[in-house]
């Protein structure tokens, strides 16, 4: 039995894009490729199974129908996990990254120093919970917090710049959010939050509201800051 395979792997697409585009790929491939889709926290993994005889041109054709319909998601055509994705693309171009957490709480530093050599391209990680913590190792400004809320695009903006004017990494990200169960004296819905991806030309920040329980929020935010400075990464 052909064990012969791909991988896809993406960041942010919508569940009934995937569907219209196995749907696509089925309607083309003469029955020769078997289709296998999961979905967590954010993350889409599309395995195709190829039988034994499928012609080289029609299994690329049928993985171009994947390509072209989730470019601007995927990150992976070889099933390398994102981690190690965003790893391997840091020591590619010689940078060195760093985080500063909020509502995720460590986690994308969690999924970064879990990568094997990772101590080559990670330079810190601060889990900035409070806003005295956000002001004294961050110098996110006391006037920030009180007008925006440390759950915005402001906070998020300067946790970034903060961490970047240090000038001991070349890109970071930073994440503020509410995971919930319950929102905070904001009166902000659960879910919101701010993902920032700073380099030494521009801080992008991004606003996202997942659903889901406390688990599953932070996770996803987790997934897509890792792919957002991917995204960065591989423009620098």
């Amino acid at each position: 039995m052909n064990t012969d395979k791909t991988e896809i792997r993406s960041i942010g697409a919508k569940e009934a894009q995937i569907k219209a585009l196995i749907a696509r790929a089925q309607a083309f491939d003469c029955g020769k490729v078997e289709y296998r889709h999961r979905r967590s926290y954010g993350e889409d993994v599309i395995e195709l199974v190829y039988a034994e005889d499928i012609s080289k041109r029609l299994s690329e054709d049928v993985l171009r129908i994947f390509a072209e319909g989730l470019e601007e998601s995927i990150y992976a055509l070889d099933g390398t996990p994102l981690p190690a994705q965003l790893v391997w693309l840091l020591k590619l171009r010689d940078k060195k990254i760093s985080v500063a957490e909020s509502f995720t709480g460590g986690g994308i530093a969690r999924k970064l120093t879990s990568i094997s050599g990772a101590s080559e391209v990670y330079f810190e990680g601060l889990n900035t919970y409070s806003e005295l913590s956000k002001m004294k190792r961050l110098g996110v400004s006391e006037y920030t917090l009180k007008t925006f809320g440390a759950v915005s695009e402001q906070t998020a903006y300067e946790m970034a710049a903060g961490l970047m004017a240090t000038g001991d990494c070349d890109i970071c990200i930073t994440t503020t959010g509410i995971a919930g169960p319950n929102s905070d004296r904001s009166g902000l819905p659960v879910g919101l939050c701010y993902i920032a991806v700073g380099t030494a030309e521009r801080v992008y920040v991004y606003r996202y509201k997942f659903d889901g329980t406390r688990e599953e929020i932070t996770e996803t935010a987790i997934n897509y800051a890792l792919f957002l400075a991917y995204k960065q990464l591989k423009n620098m």
